[in-house]
C-alpha cells in the first residue's frame, strides 16, 4: 500500500479488527462440519453449519433470523444496520459442500482443515467456506469498530447452492430479501472482480419411439438412434447459440455439452429389445443477450431438425429447473466502484476484473431482485469440486479486508 495513503477513520478501526488467526481458525471449523447434502439421508444436510454460523453471528452482535427452507436446511442471515433504512448490501455465501469423493485419493483428509503451505485444505475450503468465513469476519469487524452507515450490511449463508439454489430463491421472496440492494457472491474467483456470469440452461431432451425386437428392428422406431443424430448435431445448436450472445471480454463463448444419456426410461434394459423412448442431458452455457424466449426457440427449432431426421420418432425437451439467465454489471454501478476502492486500498493496486465461467446464487438474485452483483471471493477458481481442495490464507485475509472495505464504502453512498 503507498506510505501516503490514509484510510478514513471507519476504515481503518474496521479494518483493525480483522485478526487473521481468527479467520483461519472460523474458516476451519466451518470446514469440519461435513455439509455434503445426500438425498435419503435427513442428517446429510446443511443443518449443524447453518446452526455454526446462526451461533456465532449472534454472538458477535448481529441481528439474525434463520429461514426454514426445507427440512433440515435452513438460510441463516444476520445483519448490522437497518434494511430499507438506506442501501442494503448482502455479502453471500453458501453452506452446503459438494461429495468429497473417495477420501482415500485426498491427500489430507477432506474436513480434518489441516494447514500446511500457507493454506487450509478440505472440502469447502475454497468453494465456499473460505469465502463465507471471510464475509463473517468483515462484518464482526465492521460491527466491532462501531463504524456508522445507512442501511444495513447483511451475511447470508444460505442452502442448496450446488443443488436447486432453493435458498437463494427462498431469500428473493423474503422481506429481508426484497429489502436488498446489492449483492457480492463470495464465490472462490482468487479476488477478482467478476462482473459477468454466463447463465444455464439445463436441456433434458427425450426421444420417442417404438418399442420391438432388436432382431426386427424395422418393426420398431429406434429412438437411442436419434438420440445419437441429436447428439451428433449439439455444436450445430452451440453455433447458433454464439450468434444470439453478446460476446465477453471475460467468458469463454456459449458452449453445448450432453452430459447424461439414458435408456429405457421404463422398464428393464434388455439386449433384445428397441426402447420405446431415450433422453440426453445438454449442459448449455450462456453468456448475456438472448431472453427465455429466444433461447427456447432455439432448442425448439434444434429439436423438430432432429426429429425430421429420423421416421416415426418425435423429439422434444424441457428445461431441467428452469432458466438462470447471464448475469452483467456495469463498471459505472456503485458497487463496482465501491468495490475497485476497496481493492486499491487492501491490496495498493488496481483491482482485476473477470468473469464466472459457472452460474452462482447470484444468478437467482439478479434475475428476480434486479440487483447488481459482483462476484468476489478468495480461492483458486480451478479448485471447486476437485479432490486436495485448499484456500491459500493470504486470499482469505484479503478477501475479508475487501469485503470490509466495500461495506463502508458502498452503504457510506
Amino acid at each position: 500500500m503507498p506510505s501516503s495513503f490514509r484510510f478514513p477513520t471507519s476504515n481503518r478501526e474496521a479494518l483493525a479488527h480483522v485478526d487473521s488467526a481468527e479467520l483461519i481458525a472460523l474458516t476451519r471449523d466451518l470446514i469440519r462440519i461435513p455439509s455434503v447434502v445426500r438425498p435419503g439421508d435427513p442428517v446429510a444436510t446443511e443443518a449443524a453449519v447453518a446452526e455454526y454460523v446462526e451461533r456465532w453471528l449472534t454472538k458477535e452482535g448481529l441481528s439474525v433470523e434463520v429461514q426454514p427452507v426445507a427440512a433440515g436446511r435452513p438460510n441463516v442471515l444476520g445483519w448490522i444496520g437497518e434494511p430499507s433504512a438506506g442501501r442494503t448490501l448482502l455479502l453471500e455465501g453458501h453452506t452446503d459442500v459438494v461429495t468429497e469423493g473417495d477420501p482415500a485419493a485426498w491427500t489430507h483428509p477432506p474436513f480434518a482443515a489441516d494447514v500446511t503451505d500457507g493454506r487450509i485444505w478440505g472440502r469447502g475450503a475454497a468453494d465456499m467456506k473460505g469465502g463465507l468465513a471471510a464475509a463473517m469476519i468483515a462484518a464482526a469487524a465492521i460491527k466491532r469498530s462501531g463504524a456508522r452507515f445507512q442501511g444495513a450490511l447483511v451475511v447470508g449463508a444460505l442452502v442448496d447452492e450446488e443443488g436447486d439454489m432453493i435458498g437463494a430463491r427462498h431469500l428473493c421472496g423474503t422481506p429481508l430479501g426484497r429489502a436488498l440492494t446489492a449483492a457480492v457472491i463470495c464465490e472462490p474467483e482468487q479476488n477478482e472482480l467478476c462482473l459477468e456470469q454466463r447463465g444455464v440452461v439445463w436441456a433434458r431432451v427425450t426421444v420417442r419411439g417404438r418399442m420391438a425386437h432388436g432382431a426386427m428392428p424395422e418393426a420398431g422406431a429406434n429412438p437411442i438412434a436419434a438420440l445419437g443424430t441429436v447428439l451428433s448435431q449439439a455444436p450445430r445448436l452451440e453455433r447458433r447459440l454464439r450468434r444470439l450472445c453478446r460476446p465477453s471480454p471475460y467468458l469463454r463463448p456459449p458452449t453445448v455439452t450432453p452430459t447424461t444419456v439414458r435408456s429405457p426410461l421404463a422398464g428393464v434394459a434388455q439386449a433384445n429389445v428397441i426402447p420405446a423412448a431415450a433422453e440426453a442431458t445438454l449442459d448449455i452455457r450462456l453468456t448475456s443477450g438472448p431472453d427465455e424466449t429466444a433461447i427456447a426457440a432455439e432448442i425448439d427449432r434444434f429439436c423438430r431438425e432432429a426429429s425430421a431426421r429420423t421416421e416415426g420418432v418425435t423429439v422434444d425437451w424441457r428445461p431441467v429447473n428452469g432458466y438462470r439467465l447471464a448475469t452483467r454489471v456495469e463498471r459505472s454501478e456503485p458497487l463496482v466502484k465501491a468495490m475497485a476502492g476497496a481493492v486499491r486500498e487492501v491490496t495498493g493496486h488496481a483491482p482485476r476484473f473477470g468473469g464466472v465461467p459457472g452460474s452462482t446464487d447470484g444468478t437467482i438474485l439478479r434475475a428476480t431482485l434486479g440487483i447488481p452483483i459482483v462476484t468476489c471471493g478468495p480461492g483458486n477458481r480451478l479448485i471447486p469440486h476437485q479432490v486436495d481442495e485448499y484456500v491459500e490464507t493470504s486470499e482469505l485475509v484479503e478477501a475479508a479486508r475487501i469485503y470490509t472495505a466495500t461495506a463502508l464504502k458502498f452503504l457510506e453512498g
